[in-house]
């Protein structure tokens, strides 16, 4: 019996090793899914490293690319302005990663961060995977748990097409990408008139949201974001946290569970030492202000929001936000 127990055991991890080593052979290949992201971040990342200090950083998913007017934050606060928003799927170590090199002493640090982003434990996304994958750095910058979960989540099928790669002759096209980039970084060609029915019928198919039960198995990545607070601070940066369009469902309202989460997260962040600004539901819209997932804004929308982000912000938001974290100090 013993002898039959080691050969299994044996066999077991024989079998492990020769997937670990078939799935480190594609590690840092391209992967079509990503291309885009990998561009757009190149492209923000060079608008934002040509603009002088101090200057508007804008830091989250694809809500901030599709949500913010940057020219409109220009314009109020006179200082040049850049959207590094991308996509929310590949995880808030990657964005926070991805932004500190292009911020400076003196910028003004906005984070309309998407919910999940804030849960520890947020769901791996299809997004996450490919872009781990092609960037294996980011197992290194995910919790262990997380990263585990990511190459759990590795197919055979993704690692066939990690060692594929991608084609001389592949551009990025559709929706997503630096072409439909403005000079910002904000996402063009989203008027009303301009989403299509796949949209449409998209947006429309999308359940209610459930972040305040996916907290209950999960925790607040709290500590994370002090870390980037901490860094920005040192460096002459400050960060501001508020709220992301949503598309409005009344159960975000009629559940108990879900209401709290969205009427407590600013004190929540309030009292980690965050500087917060706005009320979640003051920022969740209906459908027809969202153009193809309940994150992403239409143009008309998108004014609106920004004109929300600057009454919050109010006249002097470097002021604000060095206050507050000058009282806050431990």
């Amino acid at each position: 019996m013993a002898s039959f127990i080691k050969g299994i055991v044996g066999g077991s991890l024989m079998v492990l090793s020769l997937w670990v080593a078939l799935w480190a052979g594609q590690l840092g290949n391209e992967h079509p899914n990503n291309v885009w992201i990998a561009e757009a971040i190149t492209y923000k990342q060079e608008a934002a490293s040509a603009l002088p200090s101090p200057k508007i950083v804008v830091v989250s998913g694809s809500g901030a690319m599709f949500g913010i007017n940057s020219g409109e934050l220009e314009a109020a606060y006179h200082l040049p302005a850049v959207n590094l928003g991308v996509n929310a799927g590949i995880s808030l170590p990657v964005i926070l990663h991805e932004a500190v090199p292009v911020i400076k002493p003196g910028d003004l640090v906005l984070l309309p961060l998407e919910y999940p982003l804030y849960n520890r434990e947020e769901t791996i996304s299809s997004s996450l995977v490919h872009w781990a994958n092609s960037h294996p750095e980011t197992f290194l910058e995910l919790p262990p748990k997380r990263a585990l979960k990511v190459f759990a989540q590795t197919s055979f099928t993704r690692i066939l097409e990690g060692y594929r790669g991608v084609s001389a002759d592949f551009s990025v096209s559709g929706d997503y990408g630096p072409h439909n980039l403005d000079s910002r970084g904000d996402q063009l060609h989203t008027a009303r008139a301009l989403r299509e029915e796949r949209h449409w019928n998209f947006l429309n198919s999308l359940p209610d949201e459930t972040y305040g039960a996916a907290l209950q198995q999960g925790s607040f990545d709290w500590a994370r974001l002090q870390h980037f607070r901490d860094e920005l601070l040192i460096q002459g940066a400050c960060p501001v946290f508020l709220p992301p369009p949503l598309l409005w469902r009344q159960s975000y309202k009629d559940s108990s569970l879900e209401a709290n989460f969205y009427e407590t997260l600013p004190q929540r962040a309030t009292s980690e030492r965050l500087f917060w600004v706005g009320k979640p539901f003051e920022a969740m819209r209906e459908a027809n202000d969202f153009f193809d997932t309940n994150f992403h804004l239409v143009d008309e929308a998108r004014s609106i929001y920004t004109q929300q982000i600057i009454g919050w912000l109010g006249s002097q938001p470097m002021a604000a936000c060095q206050q507050f974290y000058r009282a806050n100090q431990r």
